[in-house]
């Protein structure tokens, strides 16, 4: 049977065998440990029982003894007092038996009355006491405790007399504890030092099993790495499909050239396994880098400049031809500081720059960055290969993104047509656009709003009525009120001139203020009944301009009223249909002279219909 376990635990791992041998000593050592402080705890917990009876015994019997007591063998009637009071505050079903010591060893009292008057030897534990310390011992019940011998164990306690008013040590009590009180208590105590040890202990081999498990692991993934070098050709035609994988991810991504951009470099990092690339793109005779990516978030002074290409002589170079360039930092001495700047020459200790062309002319170049030493990770033929792969998807890809931006401007150019269109059909939205887009983006920047939303609240101001195009022109030249049905109609210009701004990514933004810039504060606006802050900040910007130029604007159906009133009327409305933040920044506006209430007071519209 040995030799079997032998033979086997010499061809397991070596995994297997700490994984034995150290549970072999954990084992060993949790015994040892529970036993050793289970004996310790065991001890203080009897200590302290006899410090408590101790306690109790003197509180009673200290007050009570007087010097006389304890002088000689009292008389009878004295004994029966002493008796009397012991076993009336004393005695009960823990503490079973109490002799009284002078401080010649005589015993003054005992339950047994034949013992009083006997002088005995001073045993160790006696003589502690009568030198004023608390000794116990366990001990068994012999036939000289009568009744009290039904006890299995006793804590034999040694206490000193120290009489009211006096720290001298006069005698000594003999006190006698049943230990079975303590039982459960020591149970308890046993049980939660094994489990907390044994807890702990197991705490401590899971740790070392993983600490080995872990360094085991390490070696396999180090043979695992040796063999993978058997494999590289199967690796280079896997790397060959990640083309294809970066054709897909563009083709999931709207045609943006940050985020086409961000794609390629990530992509072409974890394929090539470079330490960074980068997107250096040109744009109006400028070198700009538009994208970056790092495999390690470490890597700093990635931070490119703007520079001019002519500053740039061996960039322009590589720019010519249509082959990837690799370039060692070790090995170029003539490069300017810019230059070697620019091209990261100063972090990496190898770069590779592969052209990006869309056609004969080249858009920039990717720069793929090694900071290991070619032993390490060289640029090999099929890397370089794959690189020029990728260079070129990229530069179709830009190209396609200058394709989407042209359209898209094609279409924002349509919409601005249709506003003109609007404004031929309703000649009050001709100024008043333009004015309340002015406005409304200087109640944005008194705010504090960044740049793009500024940007938004431009265009959604001369564009908010660009929905009325949808709106028949017998309702919007109507010389009268507005019947409910018409005033449906009316009422989705908001709706209309959103949907025409939302195909424009960059009017995303403005259509969200259009469809909402006739939402009211307290939620009793249209299309979408949104109230306070769920209204887009612009959208309550826009509706407070609005309202006061419709307000202080004369039409030939109403006079102009006056700055004073429309202020007034926009506080009253403050909190109801109006914006409090906005209506404060805006006539704040006014207090500073930022906008002038006269040049709208005097401002005319002719034929102007009421809507």
């Amino acid at each position: 049977m040995t030799n079997t376990f032998g033979k086997l635990f010499k061809k397991s791992s070596l995994l297997t065998r700490f994984s034995l041998l150290a549970l072999i000593v954990v084992m060993i050592v949790a015994i040892v440990a529970v036993w050793s402080l289970q004996r310790l705890l065991e001890q203080n917990i009897i200590l302290q029982e006899a410090h408590n009876a101790a306690d109790q015994v003197e509180t009673v019997l200290n007050n009570n003894l007087s010097l006389s007591d304890l002088a000689g063998t009292p008389d009878p009637a004295r004994l029966q007092q002493i008796d009397a009071l012991i076993h009336k505050e004393i005695i009960h079903e823990h503490i079973v038996r109490i002799i009284i010591y002078s401080r010649s060893g005589q015993i003054i009292y005992s339950d047994d009355m034949e013992m009083v008057g006997q002088s005995l030897p001073i045993s160790e534990k006696l003589a502690k006491a009568l030198d004023g310390q608390v000794a116990s011992d366990i001990t068994t019940p012999t036939e000289e405790l009568g009744e009290h011998g039904q006890h299995d164990k006793l804590i034999e306690v040694y206490a000193p007399i120290r009489i009211q008013g006096s720290d001298e040590v006069r005698g000594a009590y003999e006190i006698y504890h049943d230990l079975e009180v303590l039982d459960s208590q020591i149970t308890t105590m046993r049980r939660s030092v094994g489990l907390i040890l044994g807890l702990g202990l197991a705490v401590l081999y899971i740790a070392l099993f993983g600490i080995v498990r872990n360094a085991s692991r390490k070696l396999i993934r180090t043979n695992e790495e040796n063999l993978r070098l058997l494999e590289e050709e199967r690796a280079r035609r896997s790397e060959l499909t990640a083309l294809y994988e970066i054709s897909r991810e563009l083709a999931t991504v709207a045609p943006k050239s940050d985020e086409t951009l961000d794609i390629i470099v990530r992509r072409t990092a974890e394929t090539i396994h470079s330490t960074y690339v980068s997107a250096l793109l040109i744009e109006n005779g400028n070198v700009v880098g538009r994208a970056t990516y790092p495999v390690r978030d470490d890597i700093q002074n990635l931070d490119f400049q703007c520079i001019p290409v002519a500053n740039l002589p061996f960039l322009q170079r590589v720019l010519k031809h249509d082959e990837p360039v690799i370039v060692k930092s070790s090995e170029v001495n003539d490069l300017t500081e810019d230059e070697r700047k620019t091209l990261t020459l100063n972090l990496a200790k190898t770069i590779c720059l592969v052209p990006m062309r869309i056609g004969e002319q080249a858009s920039g170049v990717l720069l793929i960055g090694e900071m290991r030493s070619d032993n390490r990770e060289p640029f090999t033929p099929e890397k370089l290969s794959l690189a020029k792969g990728i260079a070129d998807q990229t530069a179709a890809a830009l190209q396609r993104v200058q394709l989407f931006t042209n359209l898209e401007q094609a279409y924002l150019e349509t919409v601005l047509t249709l506003a003109n269109a609007v404004e031929a059909k309703d000649t009050y939205t001709k100024n008043h656009a333009d004015n309340v887009s002015r406005m409304a983006v200087l109640v944005g920047k008194e705010l504090g709003l960044p740049d793009n939303e500024l940007e938004d609240i431009r265009f959604g101001g001369v564009l908010h009525d660009v929905g009325k195009i949808g709106v028949p022109d017998s309702i919007l030249n109507k010389p009268g009120k507005l019947n409910d049905e018409e005033w449906v109609q009316m009422r989705a210009h908001a709706a209309i001139g959103a949907d025409i701004l939302k195909p424009v990514s960059r009017l995303g933004g403005a259509a969200d203020i259009v469809r909402h810039h006739h939402e009211r504060y307290d939620g009793n606006g249209y299309p979408d009944g949104l109230a306070g802050e769920d209204i887009p900040i612009g959208a309550r910007i826009l509706t407070t301009v609005d309202s006061y130029s419709a307000m202080v604007d004369r039409r030939s159906y109403k006079a102009a009223r006056p700055h004073e009133d429309a202020a007034a009327e926009l506080k009253h409305c403050a909190g109801s249909q109006f914006d409090p933040r906005a209506v404060d920044a805006f006539l704040g506006l006014f207090d500073r002279g930022a906008i002038i209430p006269n040049e709208y007071e005097a401002r005319v519209v002719e034929d102007e219909p009421p809507h």
